[in-house]
């Protein structure tokens, strides 16, 4: 999944290079649709208050950036079984509206405000609605998506929608129902990026996952917790040659809430970041809306 924007530096140590993904736009419940067509729309506000380094200390100039992104996704879940599952199919189509102020090092502003259309993303998967952990129903998927260069991309500009890239992201998902009111989610990727050609820079590749823990209070209303966490797990490299220092890391924890009614899902979480290196870190609001056609 797309995630918010592209914020494009060249140049030793810096990083901040890894293309936007899903950090916590998928949260609670996540798994055990029954076949179908679902309409997935994601609103996502990132409120990145300031930039830090590969020590976690944060960089001179005051750097800023806050990103609205709407997410568009289909998604058909086919009532066809292969390899004990159903077979699905994923398509999703960002719009992005970044504003940056400030400058990092003291030196290299990252003054922007740009917004349009982002990368274009799909990809099959495979779900598993048999399984039991316990003695209590565990709903699985695997998935793996291409993530492709078709978003608005200008190399002069410090953010931008779209990445100018490739970048071939996997993941396993999984919904434990393990009381009659309490559920656990997760969904555990791994990205590989090809080199952006206008700025010879190719992010290192990065491990990253979504996890969440809610409860029924009432038929309709969920309460929870929700976050993400992401380490990338290989330099950045610039015109082949690897970069120091140049790997990001962040967690993000906050509370979230599911209602259910009407041909509808709703799902809103608001993780706050920690312990974040070489990017943007802040706040991220999520609202979920789920319709099956």
């Amino acid at each position: 999944m797309a995630g918010v924007f592209a914020l494009g530096l060249t140049g030793p140590a810096w990083g901040f290079n890894q293309p936007p993904t899903n950090l916590s736009a998928t949260t609670f419940l996540d798994g055990g649709a029954p076949p179908g067509l679902y309409y997935i729309n994601y609103s996502i506000f990132f409120n990145g208050r300031k930039a830090v380094d590969h020590n976690g200390d944060v960089i001179g100039g005051g750097a800023k950036v806050d990103a609205l992104t709407q997410l568009h996704q289909l998604y058909y879940l086919a009532d066809v079984e292969l390899l004990g599952g159903r077979l699905g199919f994923d398509v999703l189509l960002p719009l992005v509206a970044v504003t940056a102020q400030g400058a990092l090092f003291d030196t290299i502003p990252v003054t922007a405000n740009t917004a349009g259309v982002g990368d274009f993303l799909a990809g099959p998967a495979l779900q598993w609605d048999k399984g039991s952990l316990l003695g209590r129903p565990v709903f699985q998927r695997v998935e793996s998506d291409l993530s492709m260069p078709t978003g608005k991309y200008d190399k002069k500009r410090a953010a931008n929608p779209g990445n100018n890239l490739w970048t071939l992201d996997s993941y396993y998902s999984f919904v434990w129902l393990f009381t009659e009111k309490w559920e656990t989610s997760a969904r555990l990727w791994y990205a590989f990026h090809t080199e952006n050609r206008e700025t010879k820079v190719r992010p290192g590749q990065r491990l990253h996952f979504n996890f969440a823990v809610s409860r029924e209070l009432l038929p309709k209303l969920r309460l929870g917790a929700a976050g993400y966490f992401l380490r990338q797990v290989a330099d950045d490299k610039l015109a082949g040659a690897r970069q120091a220092d140049s790997r990001e890391r962040v967690l993000g924890l906050g509370p979230g809430l599911v209602y259910s009614g009407g041909g509808l899902t709703a799902m809103l979480s608001h993780p706050v970041e920690f312990l974040g290196q070489n990017r943007f870190v802040g706040s991220r609001t999520t609202l979920q809306l789920i319709h099956r056609f």
